[in-house]
């Protein structure tokens, strides 16, 4: 019969052993971890290349320029270049198909804004038409993109901007019911980022006006919301968008009497990563002149480098994707690099 001494004695040889097993799996647990760590230290597991599905993409085609014999230094907070992920997210662009549909549908654009008379075919995608007054419009049925061209440097032009659109909320407003009766989804514009120049003729072309009052024209420049809300989208100017509109305010009939809208928006169904470069192999293309350069103040030989950041492009050229670039500012200046690595893509190593 077991006494109360045995079963005491039996309980703590089997405390004692379970203390023992609790040690040995500690012990397991930290060599297993450290070793672990040492591995990940220095052994690590690279990481997953980029997928590339679009294989090789087009370079970024910035608009010609006369090379520049400037010369760079980096003068940033830190007093380096910042450090970037190894790769970023290429959309493709959203695109109609060409059809009798999309052919259809430009036509009510164009009938909902009274461009109605002589339609012209100019090539499989672009068609124009022109309204009573003699203004024209051409659209492309493909990307809803357009142009409004008049000749309103030769017709009687008005003593002074006035009306709702003198102001920039009323003109940003007309320009905005505008694209609506044009059945443009404008969701990805950004009216805060948005902008409104006053100009005024002046030797036959418009040039910049001083104020409002000194003004027969305002301009407004359209911009997008960002990409990922993170990465802005960039355009071959500074502060001039591809998607702007010069309007005449001629008492209570304000009219646009030029415009340009290339209307580019991100697939976000359609994307994939890509490798970029660092900021160090951007800088050095920097400097080879392999970028666009826009230098206001052309007296500067040597340009400091205050800030780099990543963002996406779009110029005046069709493109089949949104093309990332590194963007380099400094005091009156901003350069655009090309992000997407040369390097080729794995596909084209195997």
């Amino acid at each position: 019969m077991a006494t109360l001494a045995n079963v005491t004695r039996e309980t703590r040889i089997i405390l004692k052993l379970f203390a023992v097993s609790l040690i040995f799996i500690a012990v397991l647990f930290v060599f297993y971890k450290g070793g672990e760590i040492i591995k990940n230290t220095f052994f690590p597991t690279p990481p997953t290349p980029p997928e590339e599905k679009f294989g090789k993409l087009p370079p970024v085609e910035f608009p010609a320029q006369n090379p520049t014999s400037l010369k760079y230094r980096i003068n940033t907070v830190s007093g380096r270049l910042p450090d970037f992920p190894d790769r970023i997210t290429v959309y493709k662009t959203k695109k109609n198909q060409a059809s009798l549909v999309a052919l259809q549908a430009a036509r009510e654009k164009a009938r909902n804004v009274e461009f109605t008379e002589n339609e012209t075919k100019i090539s499989e995608i672009l068609y124009q038409w022109g309204n009573e007054l003699g203004d024209q419009i051409q659209i492309n049925i493909l990307t809803n993109s357009f142009k409004i061209s008049s000749n309103y440097l030769n017709s009687v032009l008005p003593t002074k901007i006035v009306g709702q659109v003198a102001k920039r909320e009323g003109a940003i407003g007309f320009i905005k019911d505008f694209l609506q009766d044009m059945n443009i989804d404008i969701t990805n514009i950004n009216e805060e980022e948005s902008t409104l120049t006053y100009l005024k003729a002046a030797g036959g072309k418009l040039v910049e006006a001083a104020s409002e009052a000194d003004a027969q024209f305002v301009r407004v420049d359209l911009f997008q919301n960002k990409i990922d809300q993170n990465f802005k989208i960039y355009y071959p100017s500074r502060k001039e968008s591809i998607m702007y509109f010069i309007i005449r305010g001629d008492e209570s009939f304000p009219r646009i009497a030029e415009a340009q809208f290339i209307y580019v928006v991100p697939d976000e169904n359609n994307s994939s990563a890509y490798p970029i470069k660092t900021a160090a192999e951007a800088f050095e293309d920097l400097k080879l002149g392999n970028s666009l350069t826009i230098n206001l103040d052309q007296n500067q030989t040597v340009v400091d480098i205050i800030d780099v950041r990543l963002g996406y492009y779009i110029g005046n050229e069709e493109q089949q994707y949104f093309l990332p670039i590194f963007i380099f500012e400094g005091k009156n200046f901003t350069a655009y690099v090309q992000a997407v690595s040369n390097k080729p893509h794995e596909q084209e190593l195997q």
